[in-house]
């Protein structure tokens, strides 16, 4: 998928973001606390909600485009309360009810829904989930289903903390997981995969974490695995080696762990993934990710330069831009960042109250050179006061 257009309203906190268009590369800056974040967790909450969650006070309006350019546009609302049960239980008084929903797809509406019927191609419906968005509901349809699948490419990379990540196997099912393993692939993955369809677009297009992913890769396409290790040793040249492999796990023998290792040059042992650096790590994973990613794929990035050292955000903010597959929708406040990355794809996001704005950094007519235009960005009373009572 591909988003063009994005508005969101949070009801309950009384913030509201103003419809922003993004392009297949936006780079969102401003002063902290403008509501850079917010956006990305915004988009992020519409997965949700096409997956089923019931969000208080929360509505939207987003329009995107499928890998066929068939253009969705998604829009509805749930009730807003004010003081919601912190402790949900069986009566559903946590659960918040849809009061409108429209999906409409290339101009046709398809579904409309008010507080008491649902239309499905204006046909009303059996009475269905007061709680869950028609996109769920119906998300077998083939008029449908393209809209949370689409959304379900959406990939939020925050401050995550990779390095201990190896001893958690990520919600993947019990069912799936086996002590035996081949080349540290859990039996019964191995099997899916095997089985089923094995081709690396199933890989990339499957829901597992990205370090199973590397794992899938290294046990059927090493050579792309090769591919991602060369990216990353041009980065870190004293780096040798890189590889995936299964260890047991002494405390859950039926859950082995799948830790990245790397062999530096000099260094005898090879380094586990908990002991190799924040920045080394980070930098992997945002390589791995633009090979391991199927075309439609929508990256969220905050912070693009946390926990990346100098020699890391050159490398990576080039492959970003060179990639034309995948959607990049990023905040920084970097400068080496806001200076490589075109001005046409910057979004000054600004903040009166609880009103949000991102505004089109080419319609201020700043200067014509990267460098000419960053140092005008840097002085705009947009940029540096971004925040307004």
């Amino acid at each position: 998928m591909r988003i063009k257009k994005v508005a969101f309203w949070d009801n309950l906190r009384e913030w509201r973001f103003e419809p922003i268009y993004f392009s297949n590369l936006t780079l969102l800056v401003g002063v902290s606390g403008v509501g850079k974040t917010q956006i990305l967790k915004g988009i992020l909450n519409l997965q949700k909600i096409a997956n089923g969650f019931s969000l208080n006070g929360l509505a939207w309006d987003i329009t995107f485009s499928t890998i066929n350019d068939v253009e969705y546009r998604w829009k509805g609302e749930f009730e807003t309360r004010k003081n919601p049960v912190l402790m949900p239980d069986e009566d559903e008084s946590n659960n918040f009810r849809i009061v409108q929903e429209k999906l409409f797809k290339n101009g046709d509406i398809i579904i409309e829904r008010n507080s008491t019927e649902i239309k499905f191609k204006g046909n009303t419906t059996p009475k269905l989930s007061p709680f869950q968005s028609a996109v769920q509901i119906f998300n077998q349809e083939e008029d449908i289903s393209p809209v949370q699948q689409g959304l379900n490419k959406i990939i939020y990379s925050d401050n995550f903390n990779f390095k201990n990540s190896f001893n958690v196997f990520f919600g993947i099912p019990q069912s799936l997981i086996s002590v035996n393993t081949v080349l540290g692939i859990p039996q019964s993955l191995m099997l899916m995969f095997s089985t089923s369809d094995s081709s690396l677009d199933s890989v990339k297009s499957s829901n597992l974490p990205i370090f199973i992913k590397m794992a899938l890769v290294a046990r059927y396409y090493p050579e792309i695995l090769n591919k991602i290790k060369r990216t990353f040793v041009d980065v870190f040249p004293q780096v040798e080696d890189m590889r995936i492999e299964a260890v047991e796990n002494d405390k859950n023998p039926s859950s082995p762990s799948f830790p990245i290792q790397i062999k530096e040059k000099g260094v005898n042992d090879w380094i586990f993934q908990n002991n190799i650096s924040s920045g080394m790590l980070k930098t992997l994973i945002h390589i791995a990710e633009l090979y391991l990613s199927p075309e439609g794929t929508v990256i969220l990035i905050d912070e693009f330069e946390n926990s990346l050292g100098i020699n890391c955000i050159d490398v990576v903010t080039d492959l970003i831009v060179e990639n034309r597959n995948i959607q990049f929708i990023l905040t920084s406040h970097h400068p080496y960042i806001i200076n490589n990355i075109g001005m046409e794809n910057w979004k000054i996001v600004t903040r009166k109250g609880g009103v949000v704005t991102a505004i089109d950094a080419k319609d201020l007519n700043l200067g014509k050179s990267r460098h000419q235009a960053f140092m005008q960005l840097i002085n705009l009373e947009e940029y540096s006061e971004g925040i307004k009572v």
